[in-house]
């Protein structure tokens, strides 16, 4: 395998060259370090070195965001896709187009560049990864891939019955919540009519269509297809139970699959399959997971321009590929070894929602957010404090309340 190869190199993290310029980079992504040490350790960027800061989660890199970017650090950060997420750093001055550096993008398509994209209509970071959500479900539990609801709902009868979870959520963390386990419900059961709609305001989160699918979601708690206590459970807890077979599957992305998830570390064997939702839409979610962004307030232009020129190249795409082996977001065509990321980009390019709701700035451009909204309402949902019906209704009528786009066609 090229993963092999690319790494068999790597002695010490993060070696400096005697004259480099040491930039500064924060990060959530762990599974990432590979790849810097295979660049500083091999010189790939002349006159750079990368010091990669990885923090435990998006939450976590975010704090120290906030906290470092008041002494000016640091030069480099990775970033969320979405307008919802870069807004505040542009607010606060620490974040700037890449066009300004005068960076290419012209071996990335439009749906790479779209989660670099601001609501001003510029491009905030240089696209790395492409990332799918879906269901991932542990190979040793589940033996054959339902093809329809029925039959996924059989299999949580069946699963229930021997004593294991059928379908283990995280309820604690609003980003799983809204970003993963709402987007993926959306791809599986709504559909891409629906979700091309409801971006531009043609459709309305109160159509049947949307109900639907989150009281079938419901249903299956009320079933006792989920963990009894989703809203105590968190992301570890929920990958804990898949990875050691307790659990049977869990909504979540494909970064759990690589080599570099702690579920490896559970199950060094253990083999995940994933799959969409199999509802009527029967799609995958896939979208630009983290663009490389930079701090307009650096010393360090110059440098950091050679770091976002390199991720711009074919061979920066292949070496992720190889690294990390997770999908690159450019277009460059490059050969790639390993089945589940060949598979994962496959699902991407022929079966994936085209509507992104989650990363649309037309919801998200008011307080509370799209993203705010169906994290709590999902929450209020697995509390049953609200219906499937009211969920929708709260989150219309907020937006409505905000000058979305679709206000006076779902007005209520």
């Amino acid at each position: 395998m090229a993963i092999a190869v690319a790494t068999a190199t790597i002695a010490t993290s993060n070696l400096a060259f005697a004259d480099d310029t040491v930039l500064q980079l924060y990060t959530w992504r762990e599974q990432d370090q590979a790849l810097f040490d295979y660049i500083n350790e091999n010189d790939l960027i002349p006159g750079v070195e990368i010091k990669t800061n990885v923090y435990n989660g998006a939450g976590e890199h975010e704090t120290k965001l906030r906290i470092d970017f008041q002494t000016n650090r640091p030069d480099l950060y990775h970033a969320k896709a979405g307008t919802a997420w870069i807004q505040p750093w542009i607010d606060a001055g620490v974040a700037a187009p890449v066009t300004d550096l005068g960076i290419n993008l012209d071996n990335f398509g439009d749906a790479a560049l779209f989660g670099a994209t601001a609501a001003d209509g510029k491009i905030y970071g240089v696209p790395f990864v492409m990332q799918m959500q879906s269901i991932l479900y542990n190979k040793a539990v589940v033996k054959k891939e339902p093809k329809n609801l029925e039959e996924l709902e059989a299999l949580f009868a069946d699963l229930k019955s021997q004593g294991i979870v059928p379908l283990h959520v995280d309820g604690r963390d609003a980003w799983y919540l809204n970003q993963v386990l709402h987007e993926t419900i959306l791809a599986g059961m709504t559909s891409d009519e629906w979700s091309q709609k409801v971006v531009v305001g043609e459709a309305c989160f109160t159509d049947d269509v949307y109900v639907d699918a989150m009281e079938r979601f419901k249903s299956w708690q009320d079933k006792g297809y989920l963990n009894p206590t989703p809203l105590a459970d968190d992301y570890g807890a929920m990958r804990t139970g898949v990875a050691l077979g307790t659990s049977a599957m869990m909504v979540d992305g494909i970064w759990s699959a690589t080599p570099a998830s702690p579920m490896y570390e559970i199950d060094p064997s253990l083999e995940l399959g994933y799959m969409a939702i199999p509802g009527a839409s029967n799609k995958v979610y896939g979208f630009v997971d983290g663009h490389i962004a930079y701090n307009p307030n650096s010393e360090k232009k110059a440098a950091i321009k050679k770091v976002l020129e390199f991720y711009t190249t074919k061979e920066f795409s292949q070496l992720f590929a190889d690294t990390v082996e997770a999908i690159p977001a450019s277009t460059h065509k490059i050969k790639v070894e390993v089945d589940r990321v060949n598979q994962a980009a496959k699902l991407i390019g022929t079966n994936a929602l085209p509507g992104l709701p989650f990363f649309t700035p037309a919801l998200n451009g008011g307080e509370p957010t799209y993203q705010a909204l169906t994290a709590a309402g999902l929450q209020e949902l697995l509390a049953g404090k609200s219906t499937a019906r009211e969920m929708a209704e709260k989150i219309q009528k907020t937006l409505n309340s905000q000058g979305y786009i679709g206000a006076a066609n779902c007005a209520l």
